[in-house]
């Protein structure tokens, strides 16, 4: 029950994000390190990277930084060629050895320097015995799944399970997809105006690349 539980999650959640695309996103902050260009990521973080700005000074402004697929750059990666080629005005980035590489002029320490948006659905349920509410978000970084849409992800697990087992459905159950499509019709009107600021991942000990985990 548990496996059909978290896949119906995220199939909701995929909906929701339909009608909210920044639903999920999660800001987080992490420090630009002196003549660091590579800052490593956790691998779900790198596959749903939104957006990536960068503050090359503790005064300056975040300036967004594009990506840059690794072969289009055909120039060795050393310090002077890169600084030849980039700047800190227009920075590119690319994704190796799950992080990524900052393409730009050269790099001091700042604080916050990096601000990175990332899409992060509900976490998955370990358990069917947990007691906190669910729509609470677990931590800082992780969501916590509507309360709008508890009763609809528990009707549709129970639609599966009915399928795979050859049972009858019943009349809500059967009306699913009309009360799904109403409640995310309400969803899509809601306040958009609150966010959640966080450091990546969950942990306390900055590591060696001045990252949180």
């Amino acid at each position: 029950m548990l496996v059909l539980v978290n896949l119906m999650k995220d199939e909701i959640a995929s909906r929701i994000q339909q009608v909210r695309q920044t639903i999920w996103n999660i800001p987080a902050l992490d420090d630009l390190v002196l003549n660091q260009r590579e800052y490593a990521f956790p691998e779900d973080v790198l596959n749903s990277i939104v957006s990536l700005e960068l503050k090359f000074t503790a005064t300056g402004k975040y300036v967004p930084a594009d990506t840059l697929a690794r072969r289009h750059y055909k120039d060795a990666l050393e310090e002077s060629k890169i600084v030849n080629n980039f700047d800190n005005l227009n920075p590119k980035y690319f994704l190796r050895r799950k992080a990524i590489y900052i393409l730009s002029g050269s790099i001091i320490a700042v604080t916050d320097g990096i601000k990175l948006v990332y899409n992060a659905f509900p976490v998955n349920l370990a358990n069917l015995t947990g007691v906190v509410e669910l729509s609470v978000d677990p931590t800082i970084t992780t969501h916590g799944f509507p309360r709008e849409f508890h009763e609809l992800w528990a009707r549709r697990v129970s639609i599966e399970y009915k399928d795979a087992n050859n049972k009858r459905l019943s009349k809500k159950e059967l009306d699913y997809d009309e009360d799904l499509e109403k409640a995310l019709d309400d969803f899509s009107t809601a306040d958009l105006s609150a966010s959640i600021i966080g450091s990546l991942p969950p942990g306390s000990e900055r590591g060696d690349n001045g990252y949180n985990y």
